[in-house]
């Protein structure tokens, strides 16, 4: 085994076996330390340090992890957190990390604990300064806007919200708008800000059949009254006509006086038609959902915006 990798054994050996903790955190039946645990958490904590330094920090974070739940101690969770911090998970190293600051000490507590307690705090300081912010510009600022980022709702602020960097997407949806989608890549040590402009949502456009109902009852309603008032009118002389013994009281008046009641009478049908038909149209364009989508770009991003 070349140095490198005896001097990791050692520490690894150093960290977990020297702790009453550890030797109380899982006994067998005789009360006695099991030793099995602790030689596998040892040697998972040895792989993670390896992996680590290759810089396989998803496969590191497995192994120490995996180490945690066998025995967790500050050895064992500042390794995890250091890992967390390398992958970018800024987030839960920070928490992780103040967990282990804060814990309580043993009296006895051994020097590898106290040593990862300090790391953890110092950890959390750096990590205090490298958590960036997302601040969202929401215009126009609109009453109960949702603003969501990677699926989770998160409240408008001026100041930003803490988030992990990395590409993220934000999603807002506001009554009366369109809703909008972008993705964003966040920086560390920064405070990004993205402008989210909402565009009014459209009123259900008018379609032919709405137009072209109303327009016929509207002609049909005008000729049914216009062909009314002449029939009625060559009904009133018609009768008078007959009164009277005239020459105009003849069939084919009459005639010519039913045909203008028969035209009246198409007209009265073509307005109660195209108001059916109008109508219809207008609710069934009431209900259907307006869809619009719409490219959104800008400095470091790219999305759609709209409603399906």
């Amino acid at each position: 085994m070349f140095p490198r990798a005896r001097m990791l054994r050692m520490v690894a050996c150093l960290l977990i076996a020297a702790s009453p903790a550890v030797a109380s955190a899982r006994q067998n039946a005789a009360g006695e330390p099991d030793d099995k645990i602790r030689d596998e958490a040892r040697e998972l904590v040895y792989r993670g340090d390896e992996l680590f330094a290759q810089k396989k920090y998803a496969e590191a974070l497995r192994a120490y992890q995996r180490a945690e739940t066998l025995i967790r101690v500050p050895t064992t969770s500042i390794e995890v957190a250091k890992t967390l911090s390398a992958i970018g998970r800024l987030s839960e190293a920070r928490d992780l990390a103040a967990a282990i600051d804060s814990s309580r000490a043993a009296p006895d507590e051994p020097w590898p604990f106290t040593q990862a307690r300090r790391r953890a705090d110092a950890l959390r300081d750096d990590l205090a300064d490298r958590i960036p912010r997302l601040r969202v510009n929401i215009t126009p600022a609109a009453v109960g806007a949702r603003l969501r980022v990677d699926g989770q709702e998160v409240k408008p602020s001026a100041e930003g919200s803490l988030i992990d960097p990395g590409n993220h997407w934000i999603e807002v949806e506001a009554d009366g708008y369109l809703g909008a989608r972008q993705r964003v890549y966040v920086p560390e040590r920064d405070v990004t800000t993205v402008d989210v402009p909402l565009t009014k949502q459209p009123g259900s456009p008018t379609t032919p059949w709405v137009v072209g109902g109303f327009i016929t009852s509207g002609a049909g309603l005008a000729l049914g009254l216009g062909a009314g008032a002449a029939y009625l009118s060559a009904r009133s002389d018609l009768e008078d006509a007959c009164r009277r013994g005239a020459a105009d009281c003849s069939r084919d008046t009459r005639s010519s006086a039913n045909a203008v009641g028969r035209v009246s009478n198409v007209g009265f049908g073509l307005a109660v038609a195209g108001a059916a038909v109008g109508g219809l149209a207008l609710v069934l364009d009431a209900k259907a959902p307006s869809s619009a989508v719409t490219w959104a770009v800008g400095p470091g991003y790219i999305g759609v915006r709209g409603t399906l």
